[in-house]
């Protein structure tokens, strides 16, 4: 018979996680406050191309559906779909392979439509 050991996570292993984050918030602020903001000139609200415009970061992938398919269907159809398959992934009978496969397919799907609309 084997002996389960015990971990202490409270003083060790918080610890660890502290040093972490404040170690991953130091990077983070000494990289922000040497780069700066790749940001243009002074907004002006009377002329702004509608080209240069874009959405934020997590709707960029809709944005670039929109210019090139339906409205319906880019806008209301694709994504309702989407999020259906996301959400209804735990709840299907099937091999978890299948479910990997199909997250893995969905996320990068929404991962490459984000970097298209970011280079163009």
């Amino acid at each position: 018979m084997t002996k389960i050991s015990k971990i202490r996570t409270v003083p060790h292993l918080v610890r660890k996680e502290l040093v972490a984050l404040l170690a991953g918030c130091a990077v983070l602020i000494l990289f922000s406050s040497s780069l700066d903001a790749p940001m243009g000139g002074a907004a002006n609200p009377s002329g702004v191309p509608v080209e240069n415009v874009k959405a934020p970061w997590i709707f960029v992938g809709i944005q670039e559906m929109l210019k090139t398919l339906s409205p319906e269907l880019a806008g209301l159809i694709i994504p309702l779909v989407t999020l259906s398959l996301v959400s209804a992934i735990p709840f299907l009978r099937m091999r978890r392979s299948i479910e990997f496969m199909m997250f893995t397919l969905i996320l990068g799907m929404a991962s490459l439509l984000t970097l298209w609309g970011y280079v163009s």
